[in-house]
């Protein structure tokens, strides 16, 4: 299935999770998987989810690292 994280769209497995994600979003933009848990993860209405969060296809969400 393709969801989107930050504009970038990613190819992911049936039953994957919010944290699968934005893993592969880390490794599609060269950054180390250690950044996953800086951050946090919205939905596309700017709602927080948690990392277990399941996808569906089409899905829209987005990563932002906190200080």
């Amino acid at each position: 299935m393709k969801v989107t994280v930050n504009r970038t769209t990613v190819e992911l497995f049936e039953g994957a999770r919010s944290q699968h994600a934005v893993l592969r979003y880390l490794v599609h933009r060269r950054l180390g998987a250690a950044k996953l848990h800086q951050g946090r993860i919205y939905d596309a209405y700017g709602h927080e989810i948690g990392l277990d969060a399941p996808l569906r296809e089409g899905q829209i969400i987005k990563f932002r690292i906190t200080k």
